[in-house]
């Protein structure tokens, strides 16, 4: 019995990846927390584990996991079409969801690999604060994370793939981050206020919620969980249905 096509094409993509440049990205995602939490260790040893959890939280789930994703899941149309390989694609239909989801899938392979490596080392630098359930809910957050934000920078490479990485950027900072600071209706529509209501539940942990949280009202782990697979499945099906129908140009045609 034949292997799935998306288990092949990740296979591919996965081999393909592994260059220099790339292992490098790689390497520095994992880099930037684990040598920000060592100074920090140093700066500030009697720190409170809230303290810790929320600073963990912010520069892997919020950071890391987000710049792993802009990297690796928003070009994913884009540089085939910049390769010139999108006409083979674009010859079968169902090919094109395939290499969506494999894209998807080995963004997602990428970042959380990093950002779990990252988490592991942050916590092995800090002791015994926090001990295995902060390791585990932010391992938990940083696959969520991931799995919502690729499915939303993936709708966004399919739906804009000539200024792609404008607008993920432009996305990343005026929703995920601007918007998050406003305690407003809109924010609940963003993946952080997500996260950071099941930070809140997990770790019991008050001071981890949002200002829209906090001015409307807690909400259970359940909803949280519920609107982010809302979003995922409701991104990575528009992307899918979009590109079942697009007609990219070739590079000699754009």
């Amino acid at each position: 019995m034949s292997r799935p096509l998306v288990i092949d094409i990740i296979q591919f993509e996965l081999t393909r990846s592994m260059t220099a440049g790339r292992i490098a990205i790689w390497a520095a995602l994992v880099s930037f927390p684990v040598a920000l939490f060592t100074i920090l260790s140093f700066v500030n040893p009697t720190a409170q584990i809230e303290w810790w959890g929320l600073t963990l939280y912010f520069l892997v789930p919020e950071v890391v996991c987000l710049l792993g994703l802009l990297l690796w899941a928003t070009p994913a149309i884009s540089t085939e079409i910049e390769g010139q390989t999108w006409i083979y694609l674009a010859m079968r239909r169902s090919g094109r969801s395939m290499v969506l989801i494999g894209k998807y899938l080995t963004a997602i392979i990428w970042t959380v690999s990093a950002a779990l490596v990252a988490i592991t080392t942050c916590m092995l630098i800090v002791g015994a604060i926090g001990g295995f359930r902060l390791w585990a809910v932010m391992c938990a957050l940083a696959l969520l994370s991931c799995i919502a934000h690729a499915a939303i920078y993936l709708f966004i490479g399919v739906m804009f793939h000539r200024r792609t990485m404008a607008t993920a950027v432009a996305y990343t900072l005026g929703i995920e981050y601007a918007l998050s600071l406003v305690p407003a209706l809109a924010n609940k529509l963003t993946v952080n206020y997500r996260l950071r209501g099941l930070l809140a539940n997990w770790m019991d942990w008050e001071v981890a919620r949002s200002n829209a949280e906090s001015v409307f009202g807690h909400e259970p782990a359940w909803t949280h969980l519920l609107v982010l697979t809302a979003i995922t499945l409701s991104m990575l099906g528009i992307a899918v249905f979009r590109l079942s129908r697009a007609e990219y140009p070739t590079q000699q045609e754009g």
